[in-house]
């Protein structure tokens, strides 16, 4: 099985493509194709990150023995890149006790980045919230300061004793955009005189 512990990030916020000469930039069955006809067999992709900015080969080897659903080990979900890194939630303050303490969200490091629907709006998140209160809510939170995603469930609870149903303050926004961190430096850096 492919370790894609250290890559969440990069499948969530990903633009993949085979290293050869199939382009895959929207929902058929050619990444399918791809990987079933390669089965057991080293999968040279190329994998764009908007979190650092650059392309970088990933070798992957799909595989049916791994003991898991798929070939991959990992969800893929084609949507469109463009604005996905102003597409996130910033978690501000979280209340002692609150439903997202208990889920374990972190203050001003983690960014809600996904759910088991597409999120497209600013206001989407909080309909989802909304309309899940009193039920588990997965939600994909990535973390500034381990810079990893992570899966956590939380339950929307208006009862718990504090402010709204999770119990945090959420940002979204040019202000709460996940920040930026190129792997390696754009080149020296100058002062003018």
């Amino acid at each position: 099985m492919p370790d894609f512990d250290d890559e969440c990030l990069i499948t969530i916020f990903a633009h993949k493509k085979p290293h050869h000469t199939t382009v895959l930039f929207r929902d058929n069955d050619l990444l399918k194709a791809l990987l079933k006809a390669n089965v057991e067999k080293e999968v040279q992709l190329e994998v764009w990150s908007t979190k650092s900015l650059r392309v970088r080969q990933l070798e992957v080897f799909p595989s049916n023995m791994w003991g898991g659903q798929g070939l991959l080990g990992a969800s893929v979900r084609f949507c469109s890149f463009q604005g996905a890194n102003e597409k996130v939630w910033h978690v501000l303050d979280v209340g002692s006790n609150s439903p997202a303490a208990l889920a374990g969200l972190q203050a001003h490091q983690d960014f809600i980045v996904g759910a088991d629907q597409v999120l497209q709006d600013s206001e989407d998140l909080f309909t989802l919230i909304e309309s899940n209160e009193g039920k588990p809510l997965k939600l994909l939170v990535y973390n500034t300061g381990t810079e990893l995603c992570r899966e956590l469930v939380v339950t929307p609870n208006g009862a718990w004793g504090g402010e709204g149903s999770l119990g945090c303050g959420i940002g979204y926004g040019y202000l709460h955009r996940i920040p930026s961190r190129p792997e390696q430096p754009w080149g020296p850096s100058f002062t003018s005189t």
